[in-house]
């Protein structure tokens, strides 16, 4: 059964300086969800394109607000997910418009 449960996986970048926060859904991350979509859907480019993001790199605020769909640097009604696989979220991001209730938050319209 598939419950949708939301997660995130902390690790260092390859250097080990700048620690990135990559979403997992359902145990899976989220950088494997997109390249498995964008591979089967014929895309190009497609597959490792995308990485998690640095909160070091970015002006987000709080990355507990930034993932609820409150971030102080969205672009517009949609918030950046997953980041370029070169380190900056700006370059390629993911973009998911957000909506949180007192008890859930939904990722969807993802482009």
């Amino acid at each position: 059964m598939t419950s949708n449960e939301i997660r995130f996986e902390c690790r260092h970048r390859g250097d080990a300086s700048a620690l990135v926060l990559v979403p997992r859904i359902d145990g899976a991350p989220l950088t494997e969800l997109i390249d498995g979509f964008e591979i089967a859907a014929g895309m190009k480019p497609a597959g490792d394109t995308y990485d998690g993001l640095i909160p070091d790199f970015s002006r987000f605020g709080p990355m507990l607000d930034h993932f609820l769909g409150r971030s102080t640097n969205a672009m517009g009604p949609k918030t950046p997910v997953l980041g370029c696989e070169c380190g900056e979220w700006g370059c390629w991001p993911l973009m998911a418009r957000i909506t949180a209730t007192a008890d859930l938050v939904t990722w969807d319209a993802f482009e």
